[in-house]
Order: structure tokens, then sequence, then C-alpha cells
């Protein structure tokens, strides 16, 4: 997919402040749908306005940054305001999305799932989704649009329940319609390079437990590796391939010292 995505407002023509202050979040907000939506490899433009110095021009400058991009869907990401319960009640104030209309070319389908995800994320009620024509974000863009009022900045048991980047990850799942995948983090913090006895040139993975120092007096090798654990190594023929040469000399035991070079770190 291709996406535009923007935070509302800037310094020169905030938004809404209380309890939360909208520019600063919905900026947090941005950044992080932004990262998570290249991340599972879509492209997507941020076209946030920093330099309106009024309401109008701040809105005719992130229409005219999003219109210059040919997108699937345009995302304007805010923080509500009205409910003016800074003591709270017990009662959150919640999400709702608006779009120009629910014709077959809207995005309801995906401000439903952005609606309920933060919702459900945050612990807050869901307003639902919603029409407006007037917007003029909605109803100057060139892709189909929608405008995300996150929580509201002024109810206390919103703010109670907000979460910068819980939202943002709803709403990137929102706009894809599927989950974001956890990562798992990886305990290998380098590669490097080496000789086995056969003259083969090989890389091999680098774990938390093993130790690499400098060393001297070794012509092309400048580092020495200790193996910190038993049990068989990660050994390429090739670092850029990945592919597993399945040699006897994968095979490295506890203590054993290799002198490698070309130290990729990866950490």
């Amino acid at each position: 997919m291709k996406i535009n995505v923007h935070g509302g407002h800037n310094k020169l023509t905030p938004g809404a402040y209380s309890l939360l202050d909208e520019l600063t979040e919905d900026r947090k907000v941005k950044d992080k749908v932004i990262k998570s939506l290249k991340s599972e490899g879509h492209t997507v433009y941020d076209c946030t306005d920093d330099k309106g110095k009024n309401e109008d021009a701040n809105l005719v400058n992130i229409v005219e940054k999003c219109n210059a991009h040919k997108v699937d869907i345009d995302v304007s990401i805010h923080l509500n305001c009205g409910r003016n319960d800074k003591k709270g009640d017990g009662d959150t104030g919640g999400v709702e999305v608006y779009v120009y209309d629910k014709s077959k070319n809207s995005p309801v389908a995906s401000a439903e799932r952005v609606a309920a995800n933060i919702s459900k994320a945050l612990g807050i009620r869901n307003r639902g989704v919603k029409v407006n024509p007037n917007l003029y974000v909605l109803r100057c863009t060139n892709a189909p649009a929608m405008l995300i009022e996150c929580c509201f900045v002024d109810d206390k048991d919103d703010a109670k329940y907000w979460d910068a980047d819980k939202c943002a990850r709803a709403i990137a799942e929102g706009i894809m319609g599927k989950k974001i995948e956890e990562k798992k983090a990886s305990n290998i913090k380098a590669v490097v390079e080496y000789m086995t006895e056969k003259g083969v040139k090989c890389y091999m993975n680098v774990y938390a437990k093993d130790k690499l120092t400098k060393c001297s007096g070794h012509g092309r090798y400048n580092q020495t590796l200790t193996i910190g654990t038993d049990g068989a190594r990660n050994c390429f023929l090739s670092c850029k391939d990945g592919q597993a040469c399945g040699k006897s000399h994968c095979k490295k035991k506890k203590g054993t010292v290799c002198h490698v070079r070309n130290v990729k770190d990866l950490k």
C-alpha cells in the first residue's frame, strides 16, 4: 500500500490542550504509525505541516502535501476535546473516526477497524465511524481519507488510559487489516569472517556469550573469537546469501579460539 499520514496542527496553530497536549501526542502517534507501516513494507509519506501560520494555511499545506502523492489512503491523526471532565467520572470519552461519506470508495472498513482497535488497545469507548463532508482534509484530498480523533484531551479517564505507542499500533493494524507480528530479538551480535582448516572462507555468527578481542601478529586477521558455548555454530558460505555450509567445522567447543576478520557488528 501507499499511504499518506500526518499529525494535525502545528506550533503556530496548536490544537487542543488540557490534561493532554494534542500537538505533542499526535506527533508521537504519527511517527510510530509511519515507522510501523514502513517496517511492514508499505510506502508511507509524512504530510505533516509545521509552517502554516494559521489554521487555514495549515490545512491547505497538509492537503497539498497529500495530493502530491498518488496513494491508497490519507490518514489524519488528532486528539479530541469537549468533554471538560478533568476530575474523572469513571466514563471515558473515547475514540471516533471521521470519513467524507460511506460510498464504495470510502475507507469505512479501515476506519471501523481503527476505531475498534484503539478502543480495545486503550480500554476506552468506541464512538464509531462518523460522516463529516465539511472537514477540509476529508473533502479536498484526492485519495480516500480518514480523520482519527484518538481520545479526549480534557477527559481524565481518557488521559489515564492514554498510550501513544499502543494507539499507533492499533491504527497501523487497522489500516493494514492485520496484526503486526512481534519480531523476536536476536542474540546474534555480530558476523565474522574466518578460514577453515581446509582453507574455506566462511562467515560465523557471534553470540552474546562469545568473546571478541583485538589481536595482532596474525597477518590479515585482526580479532580473536573465543567460543562461549558448546554446540553447533551457524556458519555460512556467504553472509549475504545466508546459505549454511553444513560442514563439520560448524561445531565449535566452548573455549575454541578462532582468528577472524571483517567483523560486521549487528548490535
